[in-house]
């Protein structure tokens, strides 16, 4: 199979996909008991008449096919529409908060991954040393403990022990910063920063320092090390031929983890009140806002798919007998 063959069917596949998940999360928010507007009839906020009204401007009085067909007609311009808990487009409210997202999760994901991987590779040539025991000790209990478990516990350490770090938020409440610089590089944003980002590297280090420890264990005693050492290479420079070796699966592994970072960043940012993405989903949640709730989903749904499929191709460039598998 040539790799444009491959190209070309993994594309149709993700697209395939992005379709599945458009109509589950558009069909789940139907199934939910209610609507948007039914607490508001019982709480005597608003009479019948004018929830019938704002049904009518939503477009929820319309057959579901019909609010289907135009919910996919408006995801492929990216237009998410009016958030209905808030009165505005649903691209205000989700694009700084993902951008805020991006800024918490993708540097702890890239330090993890080098810090983690140049520590499993050293583990590994170094196996049954007492730093290989201890790091994966270390590293598979920070893995097997849920991320929110060890946020809730770094703040009643760090915040309400030893009153060292801030709580809650990105910054603090009588801070009015205006612009990225002002924002983002700011000692106050630092100080709100450290503890969700060491959480987020403590979670993700096992997987990337365990994948790093196999790999250079299973090439620790291969032909071509071998032979470099014949070369008379020292330890320090084999170790980085076996570890140069190792990062095909450690860059596959980074672009899947990319992609569904997402997954354990909405208990992280609830627990430490950060203004993400995935705060934004749970609020949207409790408010039956179905605009706001279809386009965050949407959103994550989509970065799984589409860092799945570059690290297909990834791979394939790098190992053509990818290409000739089944899909």
């Amino acid at each position: 199979m040539s790799f444009r063959r491959f190209l070309v069917k993994r594309i149709a596949i993700s697209l395939v996909l992005t379709l599945v998940s458009v109509s589950i999360i558009f069909l789940t928010l139907r199934l939910l008991p209610g609507d948007p507007f039914s607490s508001l009839i019982a709480s005597g906020g608003l009479t019948q008449e004018q929830v019938e009204a704002l049904r009518v401007q939503y477009g929820l009085d319309e057959p579901v096919y019909v609010q289907y067909i135009k919910y996919v007609q408006s995801l492929l311009t990216l237009n998410f529409g009016f958030s209905i808990a808030q009165s505005r487009p649903v691209s205000e409210i989700i694009f700084p908060r993902l951008l805020n997202t991006m800024i918490l999760l993708v540097p702890a994901l890239v330090v993890t991954a080098i810090v983690s991987s140049a520590l499993g590779s050293y583990a590994g040539w170094n196996r049954g040393s007492w730093f290989e025991q201890s790091s994966i000790v270390v590293t598979t209990f920070f893995r097997s403990t849920p991320v929110f478990v060890t946020g809730i516990f770094f703040l009643i350490i760090f915040s309400y022990q030893l009153d060292l770090l801030p709580a809650f938020g990105m910054r603090s409440p009588v801070a009015n910063p205006e612009g990225f610089v002002e924002t983002y590089l700011h000692p106050d944003f630092a100080m709100h920063y450290f503890l969700p980002f060491l959480a987020t590297v403590l979670y993700y280090s096992g997987d990337f320092l365990m994948l790093a420890r196999n790999s250079v264990v299973e090439r620790k005693g291969s032909a071509f090390l071998t032979l470099h050492r014949a070369k008379g290479l020292s330890e320090m420079e084999q170790l980085a031929r076996a570890g140069r070796n190792s990062m095909l699966p450690l860059l596959t592994y980074f672009a899947l983890r990319l992609g569904m970072m997402f997954q354990g960043v909405i208990t992280l940012e609830v627990v430490f009140a950060w203004p993400g993405i995935g705060r934004a989903l749970v609020l949207a949640i409790n408010q039956k806002d179905y605009p706001t709730v279809q386009a965050a989903i949407f959103i994550m749904a989509f970065a799984v798919i589409v860092m799945n499929l570059l690290a297909d191709v990834m791979y394939a460039k790098v190992d053509p007998t990818v290409e000739g598998g089944d899909v």
